[in-house]
């Protein structure tokens, strides 16, 4: 059926009361440290003067946020002290009263409405865009007329009121369920449910500002884009992965513009202007982000704190991994490390030399990571440093960028299918921001130091944006998904939420598997014109045997964990590590391959070899 204007309002609204229905029956769930670590905040910063924020050591939970979330703590401590002023002192360490339980998981449902608000925005905008465009045509459904020499009229796709009503406009039809899909995505996130809502962290509304962020740029306010991305900055500096896409699509779309080719092709005049105005954009957009981080840091470069501020922000002294090691690739590393310590003295013996050489104060280690207390180290393996994570980090972001840069250079010439017009700027920035943000995220969390296993969700939610759009995009996100929500079961240790969580994350893969096949088999999607034109049966998602063989692997690994290991004394007693090992190496397969798969179609792109996904949308 097709989705009117008025019912996709509503079906998003059934979405949002449904998952704001599921967090309240989390409210009596299993709380983490974190909840301790946020209630400390919530008092240091409303019960201490401001130069006391980033000194004050009474809890080993110090504030280790940048400024503009301490504020946001501060704002949420306005509303505590009618509550239960009790946990705004604090000298009260791990008070954890009913009412303050109660304000301070109310809190992460109430500000979640960021969360919803974007999901909504860009709902719609996925929708009408569709629709806008009719769906047809080689390019799918972001193909569209570009005005070349000019830039476009404001988008129409940021309302809803462009969507057909006629029953029988199967595209019309497909582009409001893939809103709907998208709202699914983004609102049920199971990761958001299993880290905010019972684990217990504040994600959910600054993955909101992400995408509003995001929201903004696909509408064409690029420069509203940049600040919301520079406020987000400073209100979690695990964002600063993403900063240099951020600064090569400002600087194309926003700063220095081009369409139709007019800024190479045109007179010397024209030229001048377009460099003036270019320049002009550039101070503007320098003004308003040093504005944000000078209204964050101001007061404290003025109270000669930025070291200690900064010394609380990045605290290299934590180690390369945590003490649960995130599914990334210093976890097969570190595993690696482990076994050859194990095959040290049995292939010593057998070559008859110290081939391996191992160090002796590291076996033993539980884990690589000192946490607050002091840095362990690999006891054969080279040590990784944090120069090695960040040039790591560098080095695969570089094909994005370049591959940014060449493909917003393309826009206005490019077009896909025969009849089709040249993508506009605005339309490619729709097609690529997306997966070049999700894929910035992603190096982050692969390459980083001292990664959160939390942090794959900020990569998850803007490659959902993708997924409902492109088939490529879908598949990546249901193995990501999958492996990224598994890797965060093993926070939730307590045996009266294993049902819970084990709930969520099946069900959240249910629906996105039903919902992302339902929508790439759709006889209006172009992928699926494409196999009728070509005699082939339509299949969906079309998962590779690769794919599937490693999603049903995780029932094996899940049968090891909660079963096999626990009932044979042998294995707790000699591999106590045996199953958050297999956990986080097993998810890093997943992770890796879906960073390997972006990473290779963006080398293309940086090549100038660009895939159908950067100027078509189904591929």
């Amino acid at each position: 059926m097709v989705i009117k204007h008025g019912s996709f309002g509503v079906l998003c609204l059934q979405l949002a009361v449904v998952a704001t229905a599921v967090k309240l029956l989390l409210l009596p769930t299993y709380r983490s440290t974190d909840f301790e670590v946020h209630r400390n905040w919530l008092a240091i910063t409303h019960s201490l003067p401001l130069s006391k924020w980033y000194v004050d050591a009474t809890s080993v939970w110090t504030l280790d946020y940048p400024p503009l979330f301490a504020w946001f703590e501060w704002a949420l401590s306005q509303a505590a002290a009618a509550v239960d002023p009790a946990m705004l002192r604090v000298v009260n360490l791990d008070h954890d009263s009913a009412a303050t339980v109660a304000f301070q998981r109310g809190s992460v449902i109430v500000t979640d409405l960021v969360l919803l608000l974007a999901a909504f925005w860009l709902a719609r905008d996925v929708a009408a865009t569709g629709v806008a465009s009719g769906g047809g045509g080689g390019s799918g459904i972001f193909s569209g007329p570009a005005s070349s020499g000019s830039r476009a009229a404001p988008p129409r796709s940021t309302s809803f009121s462009g969507l057909p009503v006629d029953s029988r406009s199967s595209a019309a039809a497909l582009a409001g369920r893939r809103g709907v899909a998208l709202f699914a995505l983004l609102a049920l996130n199971a990761g958001l449910l299993l880290v905010d809502h019972i684990h217990f962290q504040y994600n959910g509304a600054m993955m909101g500002v992400l995408l509003l962020s995001l929201a903004a740029a696909r509408t064409g306010r690029h420069l509203l884009s940049g600040v919301l991305f520079a406020v987000l900055l400073n209100m979690k500096h695990l964002f600063l992965f993403a900063a240099p896409v951020y600064f090569v699509y400002l600087l194309r779309h926003y700063c220095f513009e081009t369409t139709g080719g007019s800024s190479s092709s045109g007179s010397s005049g024209a030229q001048g202007n377009w460099a003036a105005r270019g320049l002009t954009r550039l101070a503007v957009l320098g003004a308003a982000v040093i504005a944000v981080f000078a209204a964050s840091f101001g007061p404290f470069v003025a109270l000669g704190q930025i070291p200690q501020v900064f010394g609380r922000l990045f605290p290299f002294g934590r180690g390369l991994l945590h003490a649960y090691w995130a599914a990334n690739a210093w976890a097969p590393y570190a595993a690696a490390d482990k076994l050859l310590v194990l095959a040290a003295p049995a292939l010593n013996r057998q070559l008859g030399w110290a081939a391996l050489r191992v160090d002796a104060e590291a076996v033993g280690s539980a884990n690589l990571a000192g946490g607050l207390v002091k840095v362990q180290r690999f006891a054969v393996l080279p040590q990784i440093t944090p120069s090695i994570t960040a040039a790591a980090v560098l080095m695969a972001l570089v094909p994005c960028l370049v591959g940014l840069w060449r493909l917003g250079r393309a826009a206005g010439h490019v077009a896909v299918g025969p009849g089709a017009a040249p993508a506009s700027s605005r339309q490619h920035v729709r097609r690529v921001f997306a997966r070049a943000l999700a894929y910035s995220c992603l190096c982050g969390f692969v390459f980083g130091w001292h990664v959160h296993e939390k942090a794959i969700i900020v990569a998850l939610l803007p490659l959902a944006v993708d997924a409902v759009c492109s088939r490529l995009a879908a598949r990546r996100f249901l193995v990501l998904s999958t492996a990224g929500h598994y890797g965060l079961l093993p926070l939730l240790f307590r045996p009266e939420e294993y049902g819970t969580k084990v709930l969520l994350v099946a069900s959240y893969f249910a629906v996105a598997a039903t919902a992302l096949g339902a929508l790439h088999g759709d006889a209006a999607s172009p992928h699926a014109r494409a196999a009728r034109t070509g005699g082939k049966r339509n299949a969906g998602l079309a998962l590779g045997w690769l794919q599937r063989a490693y999603l049903v692997g995780f029932v094996a690994v899940e049968l090891y964990c909660s079963v096999v290991h626990e009932r044979v004394p042998a294995l707790r007693e000699r591999l106590p590590f045996a199953p958050l090992m297999l956990t986080s190496v097993y998810c890093s397969l997943g992770v890796l391959g879906v960073w390997g798969d972006i990473a290779f179609e963006w080398s293309g792109e940086a090549l100038g070899y660009p895939s159908r996904s950067s100027f078509g949308a189904d591929t």
